[in-house]
């Protein structure tokens, strides 16, 4: 999938979602990210992540974001960005507790890469109420848990914008092993899409570091 179809695609998503370039600048910002951390897309495209999400104080989102993205610095490493649990700046000013999954994006023609962050209140940060509230939370697959572990490996490399060749190539195992497992997880998940699968792997958190 194209940037431009994935930005489509989590535009109403009811899970934050913001993308940001090489730069760190946002360059997408969903309607999610808006109803949970308060800052409208007009307010943050164009500015560099860390300072709309990290702030300057010492207290900031990962220190090391203002010298340089963690996430970035594993994707020019060759390296796979990892799940980060962070504390995000709200618009009030308060921080909100979140689990924040980067997925590269990789660029077509001229056009470079971006890596999208797909974020949501880290478990300890939601509340009875958000989770039977919560359109996601009613939609919930009634298979959880039953991924097998090679299907949730290759579910987690997905979510870090991995294509099929560099996961088959990673694992050790054919594309069309690759196939296979995404299948069945998508499957499993009650997903149409690969993107829609991460999304229920967040909510369900199994993209969780262990």
């Amino acid at each position: 999938m194209t940037a431009e179809a994935i930005f489509q695609a989590l535009q109403d998503a009811d899970i934050g979602a913001y993308a940001v370039t090489l730069d760190q600048r946002i360059v997408f910002w969903n309607r999610s990210a808006e109803q949970i951390l308060g800052h409208t897309s007009d307010e943050v495209l164009g500015r560099r992540c860390y300072e709309v999400l990290a702030g300057t104080r010492g207290d900031s989102l990962v220190p090391a974001c203002i010298n340089g993205c963690p996430s970035m610095g594993s994707i020019r490493s060759s390296e796979i960005p990892q799940v980060i649990e962070a504390n995000l700046l709200r618009s009030t000013g308060d921080r909100l507790a979140a689990s924040v999954t980067p997925m590269v994006v990789a660029g077509d023609g001229e056009n470079a890469p971006v890596l999208v962050h797909l974020f949501q209140r880290a478990p300890a940060a939601a509340t009875d109420e958000d989770a039977s509230d919560s359109p996601a939370a009613a939609r919930r697959p009634t298979r959880r848990g039953v991924l097998a572990p090679r299907e949730l490996q290759v579910l987690r490399l997905v979510a870090r914008g991995r294509s099929t060749q560099q996961i088959a190539d990673e694992l050790e195992i054919s594309p069309h092993t690759v196939r296979n497992h995404v299948r069945h997880f998508r499957r499993k998940l009650e997903a149409r899409t690969k993107l829609d699968a991460v999304m229920t792997a967040m909510r369900l958190g199994l993209l969780d570091q262990v």
